[in-house]
């Protein structure tokens, strides 16, 4: 990441992947990846309201935000529909002080009594840590200080090491610094290509290069390390004789003679004999006078999360351990009381004792009757701080004012409701036409999840990140999926979409992933890039010119001919991700993809979507190298796109279905036949065998019979938009995950190409479709889900995801944001202007590729419009008010629409 988007996000924001609330992340710690919690939990008395577990259904929903990350809303429906609910509001103070508003609302005729738990927690990467006694005289070293670590049988991810991992990095609890010198366990699922765990192959080889500060008369090493299987044992070859390491899964050590040793150089060198199944992982190493290799002794400790507490009038101060800022909690309330939970598992205190502020409900975890035994799920403390008696009459509101700082100060209510009011004033939308307000709740709430969907600490290469999560039930990287939560944040804040670009390219001087993998190769990144570039002046384009060469990096591995990818290595032309991840598209029960697995063909076969996505990056890094008039790149674009369409087209149309398909491939990587079902029914009727729509190289009679199953309603139309799979094929299902379902990605890319051929009803039909399925499912369930169910028009999975939903907030200002201009891929924006009330706007434009290019232009709705292209009247329809599908010119243009 580079240096200037490593501040970008701020100390404090809802980063806990745990409880929704506030937290900062302390920087200032010794324990890098260091996180303070405020988990805010309203209630009312006796209930069963849980706490708000962000990893699952918890009766909160994450409400409204601003986009620079200062202000969050969550609602707390304490009883089911809004009858009795909190507001709960957190809001930037200063830059090291947050203000926290719970706004309870009773709707109904009784009485309540409400609560206000406040829990304070700080959370570390590991409760539990590893740590070495050692000798005074010895010279200890990570093994991931290794000078050669390498492997007999090459693997496809040599240089795409997976998750943001340095090349053998993988995590280990029971390590010393919690991480091993290991294969990636990626490599468990491509036995087919000869891969093991490293010195299961023989031949991988492990050096180390040392500068000993000690002559030895006696030397030994010691090696701490562990297996992956109990029955067989792992053998090295070294410089020093043989090395066998006992077949464990526990940590253990294994002793090597080195007998005299000079101070100086010191070199290991280890060869594996190889195994049937068995890999080893490596912790550390450490040389002693064999005198005193007993001393060596590692022991688990456990990181002391209970702090200092300290009661200074209203305020509660927290001090802990590893050199974090004290931390001070405020509550504007004398009706408080204190508790302690000894767990990190807010869930393990009885739900009747949270709701109940009685001095005889303080132990938290001890079931009444004691027929339950008291639950410890996880080490950790949370403080707690309950106010009670919060009596609301019916139909009533009441406000509870708290603070949270790593500042001693104190505030009034009166400084916290200035702040409130300045701060949730700038959560509100502007520029919409009235045309969208139906839709202005549901957009809102996707809005809210893509920038509440956030967390601290991701690992990166050697750093500790915030990162948008597509949800939190995620605590992952994911490629895919993250190229749209930046389209949905590209909506509302350019900084924010920049920054998740960021985090998935790779720096110059980084040798293990030519970009940040995680999960499906779908490169999502390059749609991001390409939107960000038609949104950005000519002064901000220029700033944006630093990544081409790190996409660059990311397309070249991309089109398989770089830093040791395979993914061109099928000889027929055709390309293929299956090296490296099982989902090619991202669709996980996409029917093909899983009759492949299942007999074991994924070596030979290539998907449709990995050509498809590859020929449309091609085109808009083409696009942007014409740009910047990087001339000499463009014929490297040119000639990858002609490749791999030639491939594509000759090899995986299928005339009979009208579908693309996939193709399978004989030993020697030659195209055989698509793949079909054992009836011979194609495999792929379903997105994916419709997906070179994206590309614009299909000829005209393909286009047609994809669009003809896009728009048949027993096929791939439906109520709530395309379905993943055709529903009159054999292997349509119901109840699936994708198979049933519809899903916003690949709607998305159809809707851009749809503004490529011109055709802005079916364009719009995809975009309203879609608003009005989220629309009817958020405002029922106010949830955010992953996909609308086509059996019953229902939301599913997930209930608070963003990623792959993101495209509901570009549909939403694509229609009804006044200043929005949205061209389809083969379109360049060359400059966009607005007057002020955005009734004049004129753009200028350049055709990539001359189709029935349309371009689509919101002005305020509430007056008619003049539109002209060079001068001349231009084409133009208007399916929703207010947004103009103008139909462009040859070559170049200005577009000018003026009102009448």
């Amino acid at each position: 990441m580079r240096e200037e988007n490593r501040h970008v996000m701020p100390l404090w924001g809802p980063y806990s992947k745990k409880y929704m609330g506030i937290s900062r992340i302390m920087e200032e710690s010794r324990i890098a990846g260091s996180r303070f919690d405020l988990v805010v939990y309203p209630t009312y008395a006796n209930s069963a309201v849980p706490v708000p577990n962000v990893t699952v259904p918890s009766d909160y929903h994450p409400w409204k935000c601003d986009t620079e990350g200062k202000f969050f809303r969550y609602r707390y429906e304490l009883q089911w529909k809004d009858q009795l609910y909190a507001d709960v509001d957190l809001f930037e103070v200063d830059e090291e002080t947050w203000g926290i508003r719970v706004d309870y609302h009773n709707n109904t005729n009784k009485i309540q009594n409400c609560l206000l738990n406040l829990f304070a927690a700080v959370e570390y990467p590991q409760c539990m840590t590893c740590k070495p006694e050692l000798p005074e005289k010895r010279e200890f070293w990570k093994a991931l200080d290794y000078q050669e670590f390498s492997f007999s049988v090459p693997r496809p991810w040599e240089s795409l090491y997976f998750d943001g991992m340095r090349k053998g990095e993988q995590f280990r609890p029971d390590f010393t610094e919690g991480m091993a010198l290991a294969e990636t366990f990626y490599a468990m699922m491509y036995r087919n290509q000869g891969t093991k765990m490293f010195g299961g192959n023989a031949g991988d080889r492990l050096i180390y290069d040392r500068t000993l500060n000690d002559s030895y008369q006696n030397a030994v090493l010691t090696i701490r390390y562990s297996t992956y299987q109990t029955d067989e044992d792992v053998i090295f070859d070294s410089n020093y004789g043989q090395i066998c390491f006992k077949a464990c899964k526990t940590a253990e050590t294994v002793t090597v003679p080195l007998s005299c040793l000079e101070k100086g150089k010191f070199r290991l060198e280890m060869v594996s004999r190889g195994t049937e199944e068995n890999g080893v992982m490596f912790d550390c190493l450490c040389i002693t006078e064999a005198a005193d290799q007993e001393k060596i002794r590692f022991k688990m400790h456990k990181r002391n999360v209970i702090p200092t507490i300290t009661y200074e009038g209203e305020k509660v101060k927290y001090e802990y351990h590893y050199g974090e800022k004290p931390m001070f909690l405020g509550i504007l309330n004398k009706r408080v009381r204190s508790r302690k939970l000894y767990s990190g598992c807010l869930e393990d205190a009885l739900i009747t004792r949270l709701t109940n502020p009685d001095e005889t409900y303080d132990n938290l975890t001890r079931s009444f009757s004691g027929a339950f035994m008291e639950k410890h799920s996880d080490e950790g403390f949370y403080h707690t701080n309950v106010v009670e008696a919060i009596f609301l009459p019916g139909q009533s509101t009441a406000v509870q004012y708290a603070y949270v700082s790593a500042k001693d100060m104190t505030l009034t209510k009166k400084e916290l409701e200035d702040a409130w009011k300045i701060k949730s004033g700038t959560a509100e939308d502007v520029s919409l036409n009235p045309e969208g307000k139906e839709y202005e709740f549901s957009a809102r709430m996707m809005k809210t999840a893509l920038f509440s969907n956030v967390v601290y600490p991701i690992y990166r290469h050697g750093d500790n990140i915030v990162h948008y999560t597509t949800g939190k039930r995620w605590d992952s990287l994911y490629t895919w999926d993250s190229g749209f939560i930046g389209l949905g944040l590209l909506e509302y804040s350019k900084k924010r979409a920049e920054y998740v670009l960021d985090t998935y390219l790779s720096e110059e001087d980084n040798h293990d992933f030519a970009f940040l993998a995680h999960g499906s190769l779908v490169p999502t990144q390059f749609y991001l890039w390409n939107e960000m570039m038609m949104r950005s002046s000519a002064g901000e384009r220029e700033k944006l010119k630093k990544y081409y060469p790190m996409l660059q990096r990311y397309y070249r591995f991309m089109a398989g001919k770089s830093e040791g990818s395979t993914m061109a290595r099928l000889k027929s032309g055709m390309l293929t991700v299956y090296d490296y991840f099982y989902n090619a598209g991202g669709m996980d029960d996409y029917p093909p993809q899983v009759a492949m697995h299942q007999r074991h063909l994924s070596d030979r076969m290539a998907p449709v979507c990995s050509g498809a996505h590859f020929i449309r990056i091609a085109k808009i890094i083409r696009s942007i190298a014409l740009y910047y008039g990087y001339d000499e790149d463009v014929k490297e674009y040119e000639e990858d796109i002609h490749r791999v369409s030639e491939a594509l087209l000759k090899n995986a149309w299928d005339e009979e279905s009208g579908y693309f398909g996939y193709v399978l491939h004989d030993p020697e990587g030659m195209e055989t036949e698509i793949f079909r079902t054992p009836s011979g029914e194609n495999y792929n009727r379903g997105v994916d065998g419709v997906t070179p729509l994206i590309t614009g190289v299909c000829s005209e009679k393909q286009e047609e019979r994809m669009l003809a199953h896009l728009k048949s309603e027993k096929e791939l139309w439906t109520n709530v938009g395309i379905s993943t799979v055709d529903q009159s094929a054999s292997y349509y299902r119901d109840n699936g995950y994708w198979n049933g379902a519809v899903w916003f990605p690949y709607q998305y890319l159809i809707w851009k190409s749809m503004l490529d051929i011109g055709d802005t009803e079916f364009a719009c039909k995809i975009a309203q479709t879609a608003l009005s399925a989220w629309k009817q499912e958020t405002d029922f369930s106010y949830n955010t889900f992953e996909m609308i169910q086509i059996e019953t028009g229902r939301g599913g999975w997930f209930h608070q995801f963003s990623g792959l939903s993101a495209p509901i907030s570009v549909w939403y200002h694509a229609y009804y944001k006044q200043g929005t201009v949205t061209a389809g891929f083969d379109t360049w924006i060359e400059s966009v202007q607005y007057d002020q009330d955005h009734t004049e706007a004129r753009i200028e434009y350049e055709i990539r590729q001359r189709r029935d290019n349309c371009i689509l232009v919101v002005m305020d709705s509430a007056f008619e419009y003049n539109i002209e292209i060079n001068g001349k009247p231009a084409k133009w329809t208007e399916h929703v008010k207010g947004a103009f599908e103008i139909r462009l010119a040859p070559e170049k243009g200005e577009v000018v629409v003026r009102r009448k």
